[in-house]
């Protein structure tokens, strides 16, 4: 295994150790076992996904509207604090990436 191997691995490794990834989880098997609030879950971030695709909207009112829409369901017990440790394992995962790609030069072909 070369250096770059052994050090993503080490990286997986630390990510699936950390309070992050466990938190997701040990919520996510609390989601898994009620499968009508997991194809809710499941539609609402489909309609967030498809809303900010939208370019010919007022995204701020429709954000308002599918919050409203969703509400019961992020009352249920345990939804909000999944999708909330679901954004911190993805904002870890996008800072990983950010730092990767702002340290290693790529010529994209783009003029200067």
């Amino acid at each position: 295994m070369n250096q770059i191997d052994e050090i993503l691995e080490n990286l997986i490794i630390a990510i699936q150790e950390s309070k992050e990834y466990q938190e997701y989880l040990r919520l996510r098997e609390l989601i898994h076992q009620d499968p009508d609030k997991e194809r809710a879950i499941t539609e609402l971030r489909r309609r967030n996904f498809e809303l900010h695709k939208c370019r010919n909207v007022d995204l701020y009112t429709e954000m308002d509207r599918l919050e409203n829409e969703f509400a019961s369901l992020r009352a249920e017990p345990y939804v909000n604090e999944y999708l909330a440790a679901e954004l911190s394992l993805c904002r870890m995962v996008q800072r990983i990436n950010f730092r990767l790609m702002e340290e290693i030069e790529f010529d994209l072909g783009f003029e200067h």
